[in-house]
């Protein structure tokens, strides 16, 4: 049994709570819906997390030989910190999908990420970024007929 993992399976159980009994409700408003409910996306997505979190929380307290093999931090300093700098990453290129818009910052996003994780074949890199560009610019604009920035 590892502690952590009651504790973040605890949390994360209260965070569905307090999502589903408190904001979404306060969120949403009264009217005509034309569709499905505003609350059923978040519900959905929602009860993914909890029972996540309880098959957590059962593996922690009922399995023990889970974590025979694994160390007592589950993070060390350097994954720590590569962990942000894949977090400023991302923070980057949203700025620059904000500021550029979809192609510019999306292909700076995901190739920026891809280097950073180890891919170095710049034709390994545009297979993955000009595809998943195009089909979620097609999607968004086309589909869900949304603006993009």
């Amino acid at each position: 049994m590892r502690r952590i993992d009651i504790v973040a399976a605890t949390g994360l159980l209260g965070f569905v709570a307090l999502m589903v009994l408190v904001i979404i409700p306060g969120e949403n408003s009264e009217g005509v819906w034309h569709g499905l409910s505003p609350y059923f996306y978040p519900i959905v997505m929602l009860t993914g997390v909890a029972l996540s979190s309880v098959g957590l929380l059962v593996q922690a307290l009922t399995d023990k030989n889970a974590y025979r093999n694994q160390s007592e931090t589950p993070l060390t300093w350097s994954e720590f910190g590569f962990f942000l700098l894949a977090c400023v990453l991302i923070f980057a290129g949203v700025l620059v999908l904000h500021w550029l818009g979809t192609w510019a910052g999306g292909v700076t996003l995901i190739a920026a990420l891809m280097l950073f994780m180890g891919e170095r074949n710049p034709l390994r890199i545009a297979a993955v970024v000009v595809p998943t560009i195009a089909v979620t610019w097609v999607l968004v604009t086309w589909v869900l007929k949304i603006p993009l920035p």
